[in-house]
């Protein structure tokens, strides 16, 4: 599944009538308010973003004690705010998780590579 932020550009095609075009200006419209006849082509582009540099805003629901743990270490001297503390520990759950996989992955590879039946 591709992710969102490196989706194709997204085209739409928007066709004005000379019909339309002539009813807009009847009604005081100028050429600033409105596309001239024909067809015009408009295209989304969307940067392609590093997942890891893009913060998303999301509502989590954390257990008070969790949250009033991180606010103290906010608070001491010198301290990253709570909120990037608690996304540095799951980047760090994350990675082991990503590790574990990983590890999996070789075993079962290597598994297969001596495997005699091949």
């Amino acid at each position: 599944m591709m992710d969102e932020t490196y989706k194709k550009p997204e085209e739409r095609v928007l066709e004005v009538t000379q019909e339309e075009y002539d009813e807009a200006m009847a009604k005081g419209w100028t050429d600033n308010d409105i596309l001239k006849p024909g067809k015009h082509i408009f295209r989304r582009r969307t940067r392609q973003i590093n997942p890891r540099d893009a913060q998303i805003k999301t509502t989590v629901f954390i257990d008070g004690d969790i949250l009033q743990h991180f606010r103290r270490r906010a608070e001491q001297p010198n301290a990253a705010e709570f909120q990037t503390q608690i996304n540095q520990e799951l980047r760090a759950a994350m990675e082991r998780d990503l590790a574990e996989e990983e590890n999996k992955l070789d075993e079962i590879a290597e598994k297969l590579a001596n495997n005699p039946s091949n």
